[in-house]
């Protein structure tokens, strides 16, 4: 219930900026209409009353285009946690490619399409010991003495990976200024996990508490405690549930399109290439932590001196973190370039109060 307050918190927020970026966007069209038409002032004069409004004239964005082309992203990323033995450090790096339709509205942006991610995240886990009380010392020739047999794992660091198919919903508008065109969007896409891994890295390291002898024993090997063993170990992809995203992008776009010159209508056939360099931020909405129930740490009794039997799981996969959220977190810089399809161009001239 607290998720979709935000979202009907977010949509209130975005959707009057639309409308009042909408509203002054036309508004700037028919000042520079009214101004070119009535020829009141002079070149320089429409400019600066356009400058009031946008500080560039808008007639190259007027009326309605349809889009397409491709985007290409790449950024840093991590898995946001409450779980306290899970890091947020050091995170990992992405990287994405989509083909997108974009339908503009003069200065209003609706963009969608289909894309793929791939995502590598890094997870640091906090040290871990594990004790096993009143043990025997059983070793041929030695007089059984009990002792604590004490497992200590340390520099351990989860590594998960996956490709996404993601399917995006985006609306913006246009920040025209005398700097030039930017641009912003924000919205919501859908991760699907397609396939992927896990790994797990640490280093071991077993000791004996003889009280007896009031000591402790280490790097022993006959009596099975080892020091600074590494450990690795592969696993299967996270078994996310439904991840859903916020999107927030802000950038800036270069263009060969121009607008039609006097307000008259002419025929596509010119080039309209849109291109933009941008920031955006994508945060996740619904905890994603998988189902399943493995074990952080699964040391056999059977086996218990013997390293290579021990069996780790991806932190985020065990059953420590079943109480605890998991969010994904993009931070990045994304390439847009956008084709416009030949059509006919707005006439402001027509009906200077219809778009």
């Amino acid at each position: 219930m607290r998720k979709l307050q935000y979202t009907f918190l977010i949509l209130c927020f975005l959707c009057p900026q639309i409308a009042q970026a909408q509203r002054r966007f036309e508004m700037a069209e028919r000042w520079e209409y009214q101004l070119q038409r009535l020829n009141e002032f002079t070149t320089n004069d429409v400019g600066n009353k356009t400058d009031a409004f946008w500080g560039l004239h808008t007639s190259q964005y007027a009326g309605s285009h349809h889009l397409l082309g491709f985007s290409a992203e790449g950024s840093w990323t991590s898995f946001m946690s409450n779980m306290p033995q899970a890091s947020m450090r050091p995170g990992g790096w992405a990287s994405g490619f989509h083909i997108i339709y974009e339908y503009q509205y003069s200065g209003l942006i609706i963009q969608t399409g289909v894309g793929v991610n791939f995502q590598r995240v890094y997870t640091d886990v906090a040290d871990t010991a594990i004790y096993h009380y009143h043990m025997l010392d059983t070793w041929q020739g030695v007089r059984p003495e009990e002792f604590t047999l004490k497992h200590t794992f340390y520099n351990r660091r989860d590594m998960a990976q996956q490709l996404y198919g993601q399917l995006p919903l985006y609306v913006g508008h246009y920040l025209l200024s005398r700097a030039g065109i930017g641009y912003w969007l924000a919205g919501l896409h859908v991760n699907y996990a397609i396939l992927g891994s896990t790994a797990v890295h640490t280093d071991g390291s077993t000791t004996g508490l003889y009280e007896k002898y009031l000591g402790i024993w280490q790097e022993m090997d006959n009596h099975g405690f080892r020091k600074d063993v590494p450990l690795d170990r592969e696993g299967a992809r996270l078994d996310y549930r439904l991840d859903v995203m916020a999107h927030a992008e802000m950038g800036y776009e270069w263009t060969t399109y121009r607008g039609p010159h006097n307000y008259r209508v002419r025929k596509g056939g010119k080039t309209d290439i849109r291109i933009r360099v941008g920031g955006f931020v994508d945060a996740g909405i619904l905890n994603i932590r998988p189902k399943t129930n493995n074990t952080l740490y699964d040391i056999p009794m059977e086996t218990i001196y013997d390293f290579p039997t021990y069996r780790m799981a991806h932190v985020f996969s065990t059953e420590d973190a079943k109480t605890f959220w998991m969010r994904n977190l993009y931070a990045g810089v994304r390439l847009t370039v956008l084709f416009g399809f030949p059509g006919r161009e707005h006439c402001i001239l027509c009906d200077p109060w219809r778009h």
